[in-house]
C-alpha cells in the first residue's frame, strides 16, 4: 500500500489551490469595481453636460428670474422653491435609486416639443411662456431618461417649480387684491377685539390715536401671497412625506388658503397694535418683516392642528369592515351607520 498523498473527493484543497480561488475572486471584485466606476462617471459626465446644457437654453430666464426674486420683495420666496421641490426629492431617495431606469421615448418626444417651443417663444419675446418650458423640459428630460416609474415619484417635485415663476402682471394683481382686502378686513376685527378703534377703507386700516386718526395701508407685500406659498408648500411636503389618504393630502393643501390668510390678518392687526402703542416706526421696515417670519409659529401650530383633526375626522367615519367589536365579552353590538 503506498503512501503517497492523492487529491480525492474528501481531500483537504492545496495552499496552491486556495490562492488560486482567492486571485480569481479578487480579479473579479477589481473588474466589477472598475465596471462601476466607469458607469458612475459616464453617469457623471452625463448629468453634467444635460444640465450645461439646461443652462445654455435657458441662461437668459434664469438670469432673469433671479433678478426678479432679488429686487422684488414680493417674489424673494423663489429662492426656496428649487430647495423644497430637491427636498421632496431627498424623501423619496432611496425608493428613487432602488429603481431600475426604464426610459421612454414619450420623454423625447415632450422634451423636444419643449426645446422647440422655447426657441420660438424666445425669438418672440415671449418671456412667461419661455419660463413655463423650463419646466416641460426637466418633466422631458426625466421621462426620457428614468422613466414612468421614476416619474410617478418626481412630477411633484418638478410641477412644484412654478411656484418660482412669477405670475403675469394682471394675474398678479387679480389673486393679490381679494387676499389685500380679506386682511385687511379681518385686521381690523381684530384690532376692535384688542380694543382699538379701526374702521376700513379698502386696503387702508384707519386707526383713532388720541383723538386723531391714523392709517396703514395693507400693500401687495402684504397681501399674504408669500405665506400663502410657504404653507401650501409645507401642505406638500407633509402629504408627501407621509402615508396619508389622498382625501386627507387634498384638504392639507386647501387649508392652506385660510392659515394663511389667518396668519396674515393676524400680522397686519399686530402691526396696529405696535403703531398705535409704541409709534409708527415699529410698523414698518425689519421690525414689520420680522413680524412675518413671527407668523410662521401660530401658522405652523394651526397646520398641525388641522392635521390632528383630519386624523380624528378619519377615524371617526372611516371603520374597517369586518372588525371585532371593542368588548365581544360582554355581548354588545357594534352599530355603524353607513
Amino acid at each position: 500500500m503506498s503512501n503517497q498523498a492523492h487529491d480525492g473527493p474528501n481531500s483537504t484543497p492545496s495552499l496552491a489551490g486556495i490562492q488560486r480561488r482567492f486571485d480569481y475572486v479578487a480579479a473579479l471584485k477589481a473588474q466589477g469595481t472598475a465596471a462601476g466606476f466607469r458607469v458612475s462617471n459616464a453617469l457623471l459626465v452625463g448629468a453634467a453636460i444635460l444640465v450645461l446644457g439646461y443652462y445654455l437654453l435657458f441662461r437668459i430666464q434664469i438670469s432673469e428670474l433671479i433678478s426678479v426674486w432679488s429686487k422684488n420683495p414680493n417674489f424673494s420666496d423663489g429662492f426656496l422653491i428649487p430647495i423644497i421641490a430637491l427636498v421632496f426629492v431627498y424623501v423619496r431617495w432611496k425608493k428613487l435609486i432602488s429603481m431600475p431606469p426604464k426610459p421612454s421615448l414619450a420623454g423625447l418626444a415632450i422634451l423636444c416639443i419643449a426645446v422647440f417651443g422655447q426657441v420660438i417663444f424666445s425669438i418672440y419675446g415671449q418671456l412667461q411662456f419661455s419660463e413655463l418650458s423650463m419646466i416641460a423640459v426637466i418633466l422631458g428630460l426625466l421621462l426620457w431618461t428614468l422613466g414612468w416609474e421614476h416619474m410617478r415619484i418626481l412630477w411633484l417635485p418638478a410641477i412644484y417649480l412654478i411656484f418660482m415663476i412669477p405670475p403675469p402682471g394682471t394675474l398678479y394683481v387679480k389673486i393679490t387684491g381679494p387676499l389685500q382686502v380679506l386682511s385687511a378686513a379681518i385686521g381690523v376685527s381684530m384690532l376692535n377685539v384688542f380694543g382699538i378703534h379701526a374702521v376700513r377703507t379698502a386696503t387702508q386700516i384707519n386707526m383713532q390715536v388720541g383723538t386723531n386718526w391714523q392709517s396703514i395701508n395693507v400693500a401687495q407685500a402684504c397681501s399674504g401671497i408669500r405665506l400663502l406659498t410657504t404653507f401650501f408648500a409645507l401642505a406638500i411636503l407633509l402629504g408627501y412625506t407621509t402615508s396619508r389618504p389622498m382625501w386627507q393630502k387634498i384638504t392639507l393643501a386647501v387649508c392652506a388658503l385660510p392659515v394663511a390668510i389667518v396668519s396674515n390678518s393676524l400680522r397686519v392687526a399686530l402691526s396696529g397694535v405696535m403703531f398705535v402703542t409704541l409709534g409708527p416706526e415699529w410698523a414698518r421696515g425689519s421690525t414689520h418683516a420680522s413680524l412675518g417670519l413671527l407668523m410662521l409659529i401660530p401658522a405652523g401650530l394651526m397646520q398641525i392642528g388641522i392635521a390632528k383633526l383630519i386624523d380624528i375626522v378619519g377615524q371617526n367615519l372611516f371603520v374597517s369592515e369586518g372588525g371585532p367589536p371593542d368588548n365581544p365579552a360582554s355581548g354588545s353590538t357594534l352599530a355603524v351607520t353607513p
